[in-house]
């Protein structure tokens, strides 16, 4: 915890020291191979956002090991999580994290195998008004909160006979069903756990018992329109040395303690396509 942590402090601290401002200085510097342009949406634990407005989490540590591996300076933005996909997909950006896959977004991104991490996708209700959700069609005839754009599983990701009300975080679905003013939520289990738990709402907040028994791969993302493409080899080369060297289950140890080490991936054996974020 001494050197290692201590390394890990400066290299994420240097990472959040770098940003510009502006959108065409972003364009502008997108042409200098000496960065690796990086965006980011909060999601805890993968992103988290402390009270002083810091940042933390798996993904920065991730990407911040990545850019030192590739010899670039890492330039991280925050930005809500459909214009973080915007910024992939025009190519004002370089890579995405944590990013599931679709047919959709393979057009527009570069997917890194192996992936990094895995989430699985739970409904949550609200104890005080606990509607029963065993399988999947006890989803009809409730108001089932999601994340704008966010891909969950078949075949609720486009099942349009559902009532759905999509917010911009789980954060504020997570009040919502607090408030009582939806029934049931989905929600990743590793930003919804965490958010649970900061916010003590553990005797109000439960899993429902239906599972849909999808694992969510999560990835790095390179956009097709980025300079990086010609590099992916590499990056997926050190994403690999990351996982065999424990540095990613280290990370998962630190920011997500309670996710099993099995569940994290170690090889690059996955290819099936998985969607989450």
């Amino acid at each position: 915890m001494s050197v290692a942590v201590l390394c890990l402090g400066l290299l994420v601290g240097g990472a959040l020291s770098s940003g510009v401002a502006h959108a065409h200085e972003r364009q502008s510097q997108h042409t200098d191979s000496g960065l690796l342009i990086a965006a980011f949406s909060v999601w805890e634990p993968f992103v988290i956002e402390d009270e002083d407005g810091s940042r933390h989490g798996i993904d920065v540590a991730l990407l911040a090991a990545i850019a030192n591996r590739l010899g670039l300076q890492l330039d991280l933005h925050p930005c809500p999580w459909r214009r973080c996909l915007k910024n992939l997909e025009d190519g004002d950006i370089d890579v995405l994290t944590s990013f599931a896959y679709t047919e959709e977004r393979a057009q527009f991104a570069h997917y890194i195998k192996p992936p990094y991490s895995q989430v699985t996708p739970v409904f949550y209700i609200n104890r005080e008004n606990p509607v029963l959700i065993e399988e999947y069609n006890d989803l009809r005839n409730l108001t089932v909160g999601a994340v704008v754009d966010s891909r969950y599983f078949e075949p609720f990701d486009s099942d349009t006979t559902l009532d759905k009300f999509e917010a911009g975080s789980e954060t504020i679905l997570l009040r919502m069903l607090t408030a009582n003013r939806l029934d049931a939520i989905v929600g990743s289990d590793s930003n919804a756990d965490f958010e649970i738990r900061r916010n003590h709402l553990e005797d109000t907040i439960i899993k429902a018992p239906f599972r849909s028994g999808h694992n969510n791969d999560i990835h790095l993302a390179v956009s097709r329109k980025s300079p990086l493409m010609s590099r992916t080899d590499q990056i997926a080369e050190i994403m690999q040395d990351l996982l065999d060297e424990g540095f990613v289950a280290n990370l998962h140890k630190l920011y997500w303690p309670d996710k099993s080490p099995e569940d994290t991936p170690q090889s690059a054996k996955s290819d099936s396509p998985q969607p989450n974020q």
